[in-house]
């Protein structure tokens, strides 16, 4: 786990809750969507397919925000923000499934997405390097 993340807010990253990303789209305008999300020891991490509006965001301006509410109390909370370090395909269908399945008990190609393959949908995994935690309350 990251280590700028206090041990009294890891369990958000490690539970299957629902983060919020936050991009930057061209005109300056921010962009949030709902997405999967973990962490290993240096970064949070999220996945998307190429193409998608946050990938272009991401690829144009790296900045990013990632908010995950408790959903046992909404005013506890996780807040990191942070860089996109790397952007990458490579393992990027291994990191997806992962994710599928921890959110939703089955792999992502042929189980929870039914309409495309590995082979029709470019998945990119985006490494997040924080800059600045918030996690509320303080402990």
């Amino acid at each position: 786990m990251t280590q700028l993340i206090p041990a009294s807010h890891q369990d958000l990253l490690e539970k299957p809750l629902y983060a919020v990303v936050t991009t930057v789209m061209p005109d300056g305008q921010p962009q949030s969507t709902v997405v999967w999300v973990d962490a290993d020891d240096l970064y949070v991490r999220i996945n998307s397919a190429r193409g998608r509006q946050k990938d272009k965001n991401l690829l144009n301006n790296p900045k990013v925000t990632v908010l995950i509410l408790d959903p046992q109390n909404a005013f506890r909370w996780l807040e990191v923000r942070g860089v996109v370090e790397e952007a990458t395909t490579e393992g990027a269908v291994d990191h997806i499934n992962a994710l599928s399945v921890k959110y939703t008990g089955q792999t992502y190609f042929g189980g929870f997405n039914t309409r495309e393959t590995a082979d029709t949908q470019t998945r990119v995994m985006y490494k997040i390097r924080p800059t600045k935690v918030t996690a509320f309350p303080g402990s």
